[in-house]
C-alpha cells in the first residue's frame, strides 16, 4: 500500500512538472512572438559580427545623411559655447537644432520598451 501512495505522489508531481514546464513554454513562445514585433529598432549588422545597426533611420539619400551629420556637429558646436553667437559657418542654427531633435525622437525605442515591460511582467509572474 505505501508503495502504491508513493508512486501516486510521484505521478502527481511529473504531471504537475508537465503542466509547468507547458506553460513556461506557451509564456516563452509569446515572449518570442512579442519579441519579434517589438524589438525593431536596432536590428544585426551584416556587416560586423556581434553589432547591431539601427533600422528605423530614414533619410532621403547622402546628401540628407551628410545634412543630418552636419546638423548634430553644428548643434555640438553651439552648445559647447554657451552664449548666442553663431559661427559662420553655422548657417541654419533653428534648421540644425530640428533636424538634431527628430533624429533623437527616432532613436528613441519606445518598442523595446512595452517589450522590457512585458518581459519584467512575465518575471514578476514567475516570481509569485
Amino acid at each position: 500500500m505505501k508503495v502504491y501512495q508513493n508512486w501516486k505522489m510521484g505521478k502527481r508531481k511529473i504531471t504537475s512538472k508537465k503542466r509547468v514546464m507547458k506553460k513556461r513554454k506557451k509564456e516563452l513562445k509569446k515572449l518570442k512572438e512579442s519579441a519579434k514585433n517589438k524589438l525593431v529598432v536596432i536590428g544585426p549588422s551584416k556587416i560586423r559580427k556581434n553589432k547591431f545597426r539601427p533600422t528605423f533611420v530614414m533619410l532621403d539619400g547622402y546628401l540628407d545623411l551628410f545634412d543630418t551629420i552636419e546638423a548634430l556637429i553644428n548643434v555640438c558646436i553651439l552648445a559647447t559655447q554657451g552664449d548666442s553667437y553663431s559661427p559662420p559657418h553655422v548657417k541654419q542654427p533653428g534648421e540644425d537644432i530640428r533636424k538634431t531633435l527628430e533624429l533623437v525622437t527616432q532613436l528613441l525605442p519606445f518598442e523595446e520598451g512595452e517589450f522590457l515591460d512585458e518581459v519584467n511582467r512575465l518575471l514578476n509572474k514567475e516570481k509569485s
